[in-house]
């Protein structure tokens, strides 16, 4: 599901202007890049890249794929603050997070923190999923 949202919210910044060029998509984990990789072919000079992988570098437009989904607030690498930091500063103009909130709500401490602070102070969008198509 994630992956599809990825690709939606792509294909809304191409369709806005942004050219691919200026568009990377962070995850901290590689099974999400191979899910996303056909974005390359859709959309030429997107990036694709993990978390550590995009150190020191910056875009536009920067969609982070958190992928941490689960019951029990299992958080993996996002519990990892520098991890996350890394993911958040990359963009010069634009900053999506798609992940699951109450996933991270449940995490570390500094995530509640994080996750309250966006529900006071971003654009916070819960989209139906339903209608996704998974190989779109």
């Amino acid at each position: 599901m994630e992956a599809a949202l990825v690709r939606q919210h792509v294909r809304g910044l191409v369709k806005a202007g942004v050219r691919p060029d200026d568009i990377a998509v962070v995850t901290p984990y590689n099974a999400q890049l191979s899910i996303l990789a056909p974005l390359k072919d859709e959309f030429p000079g997107i990036e694709l890249g993990s978390v550590d992988g995009f150190q020191g570098r910056e875009k536009e437009a920067v969609i982070v794929s958190l992928v941490r989904s689960n019951d029990e607030g299992e958080v993996g690498f996002l519990g990892e603050k520098r991890r996350l930091n890394v993911a958040m500063t990359r963009p010069k103009r634009s900053l999506t997070v798609i992940g699951d909130s109450e996933t991270v709500k449940k995490g570390s401490t500094f995530l509640k923190r994080w996750m309250e602070y966006l529900e006071e102070n971003a654009d916070l969008r819960y989209p139906d999923v339903s209608s996704l198509a998974l190989d779109s």
